[in-house]
């Protein structure tokens, strides 16, 4: 018998069994958090767009946009608290779209709250690594790092908005756009270079690391070098470096986010299916002196990914012909028992597909022919 499960809650079944053999335990939330979150971390969600109501103590609520926000408000102590390792698969309510309105998705995902060392940074890109295989054996994981990109615009001395004008221009990966806004700032001409060309790098993280070490100039990008060098090295130790790539074109809000970043993606997808990196800034944002990392897989992405459907919506189709419910029940029960799934219906329809149909003669059923 063909599996019972969707490609969808096949995937979630393998990614919590993924995160429990590494120590992180299921978390659940309510769908609503109040409103003031959201309100004041917009630039923190995929979508901006959030669903509001106000509640019968007339407080302002929000159907949940994200997790990790709640997460983070809600747990996490201070830097000599436990750690929480936690993992969950949740619905969340935003318009990924404009277009299409908003849209209850499916996301899975795992957060790290406490000290994040060189394994916990790496224990977390294994897992996402891992995770995307659970989705497509052809994965990619792109690593970048916001300390190594900061620090290098910080060398240009770019503040405000061309700060902010400067790291869409690396979003997107333009070298022009990263040259006009530095020669517009009358930024200096070196680190500028060496920012293009760090952006301008894309490939395997074993072979570009030399690279991204060599072309650092400060103590800051010398740390974050040396951060991807331990994340990468602890990959290579789970043996999930092969997809692994350099990528500092990713970039995340500064507000909240520090430290490595990455995303991830598989065949057929039309973005991203994983997102994450730490987010110590966000911590303190939400008064916590306390470190992060998580990630989050975006499951309604895998949709349209065109999963193979079932052959046959059954084994058997059963049609009755003037039996007791009781002898009908019976045979149903003798073809369930032998592994078969089974529609009784009064005829066939042009739109059924079932492997077999059988009709019921004298108490028994019989395989009818095609033509019958």
């Amino acid at each position: 018998m063909e599996s019972i499960l969707t490609r969808e809650e096949r995937i979630v079944f393998g990614l919590r069994a993924l995160y429990s053999k590494f120590g992180y335990r299921p978390y659940r939330m309510s769908k609503f958090e109040e409103y003031d979150l959201y309100a004041g971390n917009r630039s923190f969600l995929p979508s901006g767009e959030v669903i509001t109501f106000t509640d019968t103590n007339g407080r302002l609520m929000a159907l949940k946009p994200d997790v990790t926000l709640s997460i983070a408000k809600n747990l996490g102590g201070g830097p000599d608290s436990t750690p929480e390792k936690l993992y969950y698969d949740e619905s969340v309510y935003r318009a990924p779209d404009s277009g299409l309105g908003f849209q209850e998705i499916t996301q899975a995902g795992l957060e790290y709250l406490g000290p994040v060392d060189g394994y916990v940074m790496g224990e977390v890109a294994m897992l996402a690594a891992r995770s995307l295989g659970e989705i497509s054996p052809d994965w990619v994981l792109d690593l970048s790092h916001m300390g190594y990109l900061c620090a290098l615009v910080d060398e240009l001395g770019l503040r405000g908005p061309e700060r902010a004008e400067l790291l869409r221009a690396v979003g997107s990966r333009s070298a022009q756009a990263m040259r006009a806004v530095c020669t517009a700032a009358g930024a200096p001409e070196e680190p500028a270079d060496r920012l293009i060309r760090l952006v301008e790098l894309y490939g395997p993280a074993t072979e570009l690391l030399p690279e991204l070490r060599a072309l650092a100039a400060t103590e800051a990008e010398l740390a974050a070098a040396d951060e991807l060098e331990d994340t990468v090295r602890v990959l290579a130790s789970f043996g999930c470096v092969g997809g692994v790539n350099i990528d500092l074109s990713i970039t995340c809000d500064t507000e909240y986010y520090n430290g490595l970043v990455f995303k991830g993606y598989v065949p057929g997808a039309p973005s991203a299916v994983l997102s994450g990196g730490r987010y110590d800034s966000l911590m303190r944002k939400l008064g916590k002196d306390e470190q992060a990392i998580g990630f989050a897989v975006y499951l309604n992405l895998l949709e349209r990914l065109g999963g193979a459907e079932p052959e046959y919506d059954a084994d058997v189709l059963l049609i009755p012909d003037g039996e007791t419910p009781e002898e009908l029940a019976g045979v149903v029960r003798e073809l369930t028992d032998s592994g078969r799934s089974v529609r009784v219906q009064r005829g066939a329809t042009p739109s059924l597909r079932c492997r077999t149909v059988m009709k019921m003669m004298d108490g028994r059923p019989v395989e009818l022919e095609g033509d019958d």
